[in-house]
């Protein structure tokens, strides 16, 4: 079997051998079914529906997690926190630490930091360490696409402007629906799995077009594009025309059979140069230009979750219309963690960009080839449409990381050593 070239080298005379040389994977099926479990209450936000806020279900299940990990074998951390994605992760929350002190409103951005982005840390080394073999990997992959639908289901039934109960809005919800789509797109799926897929397909696609969105149209445009063209990569002339049909029957679909809203959202995005975006003071390309003023001027950052208040208070030249969100995940970045920060995020996505389709690449296991696609399909989404949104620390994304890892950790572990999974009884 081919070996990664890591795994084929000897450690040399007096050199530690590498982990993936002698780790002994035991398999923690409870550990791994909370910690899905508790994805619900992080990314489908249930915990925030009526009625069931007072219960800090999230941090009961992630204590259940971690009880169940400990209980079943501890932690597989071989490798983790040396990993190139986990360490531009913890890269993002050192740059949050070190802008406390100058942030614009630095209570507001450590509340974030150790509230928010903490809790996050710790739901994405839970699903790392307790994924351990492709099945766990594809049942991760599966609980991304159902908490969507669920994100999904809330947003039809309470409409665009009561889906604040759950403290998203239906933008960030389109671009999860994005994310998700993608990542089905790949999946490798048989039998009933390939009704499910198209079932959850279509529910995806219906929601994207219902939530008048118009960057998740233009991510879905995009994710189908680049998945036209891996598939048809050596006929680059049919993977384009293709690509492009794909793209021209979502916004014809989206304005044939959509209701007046989709319409307009259509028609916004073929006579753009009538678009407030582009006119207004509150339009996007105004906000970017004064997000741009604001890394001028504090190149070290305004503090974690502190644009708008920099915004508001900073750029002296709007008046009564301040406190606006970034509405670019990047500038967001850069300017409340600085231009360090934004490198550190740059560097974050790329490395996600190249494990995952380094994973697709490969030829020794086609489920996990097929994961990568998926993997790559889903974090092209995310660029896209986070392009229009100020997600830089959204909880899909470092999901999507922490998958992405997990991915790879599983691949060059289990899947380039079969044999070595260790199945606990009844397991």
């Amino acid at each position: 079997m081919l070996m990664p070239q890591a795994a084929r080298t000897k450690p040399g005379p007096g050199s530690a051998p590498r982990p993936w040389e002698t780790a002994r994977i035991i398999e923690t099926p409870l550990a791994h079914r909370l910690t899905l479990a508790s994805m619900f209450v992080f990314l489908a936000k249930i915990g925030n529906l009526p009625h069931l806020g007072h219960f800090e279900i999230g941090k009961v299940m992630i204590g259940l997690s971690v009880l169940a990990l400990l209980f079943e074998g501890g932690g597989w951390k071989e490798g983790l926190f040396s990993h190139p994605i986990m360490r531009a992760y913890m890269g993002l929350f050192v740059m949050g630490l070190l802008t406390i002190p100058i942030a614009v409103w630095p209570g507001g951005s450590a509340r974030f930091l150790f509230g928010n982005y903490l809790k996050d840390m710790v739901l994405i080394v839970l699903l790392v360490v307790t994924t351990r073999t492709p099945k766990d990997v594809r049942r991760l992959l599966w609980t991304i696409i159902i908490n969507t639908l669920i994100l999904d289901a809330i947003l039809l039934h309470y409409g665009d402007q009561k889906i604040t109960i759950v403290h998203l809005g239906k933008n960030e919800i389109a671009m999860t629906s994005v994310i998700a789509f993608g990542m089905l797109l790949g999946l490798p799926v048989s039998g009933v799995g390939k009704v499910l897929k198209w079932a959850a397909g279509i529910m995806l696609a219906f929601s994207i077009f219902m939530s008048v969105s118009r960057g998740s149209y233009l991510g879905l445009s995009a994710v189908l594009m680049l998945y036209t063209y891996i598939r048809f990569g050596r006929r680059a002339g049919l993977a384009i025309v293709g690509g492009v049909f794909l793209a021209l029957a979502v916004v014809v679909g989206a304005y044939e059979f959509g209701p007046p809203k989709v319409h307009h959202a259509v028609n916004t995005l073929i006579h753009i140069q009538n678009d407030y975006n582009l006119t207004a003071r509150t339009g996007r390309i105004a906000i970017w230009k004064r997000g741009l003023k604001i890394i001028k001027t504090h190149p070290l950052g305004v503090g974690m979750r502190n644009f708008p208040i920099a915004e508001g208070h900073i750029v002296e030249d709007v008046i009564g219309e301040r406190w606006m969100d970034a509405h670019n995940a990047l500038l967001e970045a850069t300017a409340e963690l600085g231009i360090l920060g934004g490198i550190v995020f740059l560097t974050l996505l790329k490395r996600g960009m190249q494990t995952a389709n380094r994973l697709r690449k490969n030829r020794t296991h086609e489920d996990m080839s097929r994961i990568g696609l998926s993997l790559v399909l889903a974090l092209f989404a995310y660029f896209v449409t986070a392009s229009f949104l100020s997600e830089a620390y959204a909880v899909i994304l470092y999901i999507q990381m922490g998958a992405i890892i997990a991915a790879d950790r599983v691949y060059r572990y289990t899947v380039m050593r079969e044999g070595n999974v260790i199945s606990r009884p009844g397991a």
